[in-house]
């Protein structure tokens, strides 16, 4: 494996050519595929013509979208994991393992699998099926090490956009106007919460289906991730923007904000909500339900990317789907931060002068966001990541 190129496919076509006239030890190999995954045409055609040269060749495909365990066990019998992350295309062979951009060149599955040919390489998956559920463990600490870190900030940075942080801010004030206080706070304030959290779930999920869907189109994918990358860059100029208005107290002239129009409509669902005493409790959780709908209109523009980006990070269905809850679980933090502090007494008018306060640095993070999401998403792009 660490011949030069040229020498190591010269090697490799001798013992592939050797092997081809005689079946030989048996070569147990695994391929790692996906569905959609860029390369993974290449990969594909590439494995079929090497299983047609090398009859010993044993090979197992498994698609990391639906088995991602497995292929993370296969590494760490192979002693290649932990801390290598199995991808799409990539190949396991006893003790070696070729993977990412490797695949742009063939001669280095040729030459791993020829290196093997004389003596076989032993089957992994007795050891790694043995192994599956402590790879389901180190999955989180390892697989999605960046990833998770990069959820719960987005979910965080999302909960505390002035789009979504005044309209509760409205809603805390009304309370007080309404002369609900201490216990009745934190029930109408839970029931709110709930309505704004399945709304939220609901449209992450059909957000996270059409995502999904769009895995199996490799130009489109490329394409989408493409426009959301200018879609994000562009936001985090509008923020950028937004924050220097803010500072200067030109609140009038911030663009990312919800239209008039839909802010009179989230307030009108919160009066609606809560105006009748005995329903309050079910009437905030529509309320939430409502606003959680109207906000989408600017919550959206971190929300959509955010999904998008939990598909393409390489994650199976069952990640992408705990990501999401996840996600919306640290969108709901700063809700319950601002219920428990109002319940413990907080004004409305020092809530209201918070939110005023934080509103810079809610879009200098949401600008940074930005920025990272556009990176990766050029990188996804151009095939670069």
């Amino acid at each position: 494996m660490r011949l030069p190129w040229a020498l190591a496919f010269t090697v490799g076509a001798l013992a592939l050519a050797a092997n081809a006239q005689g079946d030989g030890p048996p070569v147990y190999a695994y391929y790692f595929t996906g569905h959609g995954c860029h390369g993974c045409e290449q990969g594909d055609a590439l494995m079929n013509e090497i299983a047609a040269e090398m009859p010993s060749l044993a090979l197992t495909t498994v698609d990391t979208a639906m088995d991602y365990e497995l292929a993370y066990a296969l590494l760490v019998v192979a002693g290649v994991g932990p801390e290598i992350m199995p991808s799409a295309p990539g190949l396991v062979v006893g003790h070696d393992y070729v993977g990412g951009i490797a695949w742009q060149n063939g001669d280095a599955v040729r030459a791993m699998l020829a290196a093997y040919a004389p003596t076989g390489a032993p089957d992994l998956r007795p050891q790694a099926e043995a192994i599956r559920g402590q790879a389901r463990h180190a999955l989180p600490g390892n697989l999605r090490r960046w990833g998770v870190m990069t959820v719960v900030v987005a979910g965080l940075v999302d909960g505390i956009n002035p789009c979504a942080f005044a309209t509760l801010v409205f809603f805390i004030s009304y309370l007080g106007m309404a002369g609900v206080r201490g216990r009745a706070i934190a029930g109408v304030g839970i029931a709110y919460g709930v309505g704004v959290f399945l709304v939220y779930l609901a449209f992450g999920l059909g957000i996270l289906h059409a995502a999904l869907a769009l895995e199996g189109l490799p130009v489109v994918r490329r394409v989408l991730h493409g426009m959301l990358g200018a879609a994000c860059l562009a936001f985090a100029w509008i923020s950028v923007a937004d924050y220097r208005h803010l500072r200067a107290g030109r609140t009038s002239e911030v663009a990312h904000q919800l239209p008039l129009g839909l802010k009179r409509l989230a307030h009108a669902a919160v009066r609606r909500g809560i105006g009748t005493r005995s329903l309050m409790v079910p009437g905030a959780l529509l309320a939430g339900a409502c606003v959680s709908g109207v906000e989408l209109a600017c919550t959206g523009q971190v929300y959509v990317p955010a999904i998008t980006y939990m598909v393409a990070a390489n994650a199976d269905r069952l990640a992408a789907i705990r990501w999401l809850l996840l996600y919306d679980a640290m969108f709901m933090v700063p809700l319950l931060a601002v219920l428990l502090v109002a319940w413990l007494g907080m004004s409305s008018a020092r809530l209201k002068g918070l939110a005023e306060r934080q509103s810079p640095v809610a879009k200098l993070l949401l600008a940074g966001l930005f920025l990272l999401c556009a990176l990766f998403f050029v990188l996804k792009a151009l095939a670069l990541l």
